[in-house]
């Protein structure tokens, strides 16, 4: 039987702290059935748990009990770049919002969840961050529809973005004009419930905003683009912006 890599036995591993905390109580026979492991396996990995310090219990026999002792917090979170990034600007947006029943302490949990994630790819975040804005008093009132822009097309952006790759648009402007341009989507801006995109393009050679659920359609081109930091910083709504 082929060995398990190292990144199945971290998943593994997740899945495993993720049920124990989920439920009081489990027996190993319910564990085992969840993790698709054997008995020995699941036994080796509560093993190396307790030894790691995790405050597990577990009752004799093969049909035993197992728990996690206590509420035990968060662990270092096992997301790609674009999933923390999708949960930091998701609280991002709700703290836009103002929500009457929201609490105020929203900006320390996203602290506290990007402290959570490894050193190395909060540098990466980090610098993501930088490049997201929302809006802290401005709302939108231009009409808008979320369906106009496809999720095929709304991730080829993201994507481009994250990447620091040109992107290949048509685009529909205002008076429904449309043209085909190269852009450098060097950052992204939210102003409910429109979405931004302050880029280089390069049909005008200059800086140019493009509303999202304008873009008719995306391609990512091969080239890519290092970042003009110029671009926001003269950009004169910034002021009603705050990065995520």
């Amino acid at each position: 039987m082929a060995k398990t890599n190292f990144k199945d036995r971290v998943a593994r591993r997740s899945r495993l702290l993720g049920l124990l905390r989920s439920e009081q109580y489990w027996t190993t026979s319910d564990l085992r059935e969840h993790l698709d492991v054997s008995q020995r396996t699941l036994m080796r990995e509560l093993v190396s748990l307790k030894e790691e310090g995790y405050p597990i219990e577990s009752d004799r026999g093969r049909g035993g009990g197992v728990r996690l002792v206590g509420r035990w917090g968060i662990e270092r979170l096992m997301l790609s770049h674009k999933e923390v990034i999708e949960l930091l600007l998701a609280l991002s947006i709700i703290e836009s919002l103002n929500l009457p029943f929201m609490t105020n302490n929203l900006e320390v949990i996203k602290q506290k969840l990007y402290q959570a994630f490894p050193e190395n790819q909060r540098f990466r975040v980090s610098r993501i961050r930088k490049r997201i804005f929302v809006s802290t008093n401005v709302k939108s009132t231009a009409p808008y529809q979320a369906s106009d822009t496809h999720i095929d097309i709304s991730q080829t952006i993201c994507e481009s973005f994250l990447e620091q790759r040109c992107l290949n648009i048509n685009y529909s402007s205002e008076n429904k004009r449309c043209s085909s341009r190269t852009i450098e989507s060097h950052y992204l801006m939210l102003a409910w419930p429109v979405w931004y995109i302050v880029a280089w393009d390069h049909l005008r050679n200059a800086p140019r905003i493009f509303r999202i659920d304008r873009i008719q359609s995306a391609e990512i081109a091969s080239k890519s683009f290092k970042l003009r930091p110029e671009l926001i910083a003269n950009d004169p709504y910034t002021h009603h912006f705050s990065s995520i």
